[in-house]
């Protein structure tokens, strides 16, 4: 469900994931989720699980708290 926290966590998933270098494709292979799902939570139709928070922060290569960081 599109929320206003899950559209800004999105946002800033994306923006890390770009400035990263990465393309949705390759950001969801190096987080082991399906490619599909990158691009739902980046949009802010669902939010990700701890776990896959953990995920995302580590193929980032930062804390899990620098990703709420907006």
């Amino acid at each position: 469900m599109k929320t206003n926290v899950n559209i800004a966590f999105g946002k800033r998933i994306a923006e890390l994931r770009k400035n990263a270098g990465y393309s949705q494709e390759q950001f969801a292979f190096k987080c082991d989720v399906d490619r599909t799902y990158i691009g739902v939570v980046e949009r802010g139709e669902k939010s990700p699980t701890l776990n896959t928070i953990d995920k995302i922060a580590s193929a980032l290569g930062i804390s899990k708290s620098e990703l709420f960081n907006y």
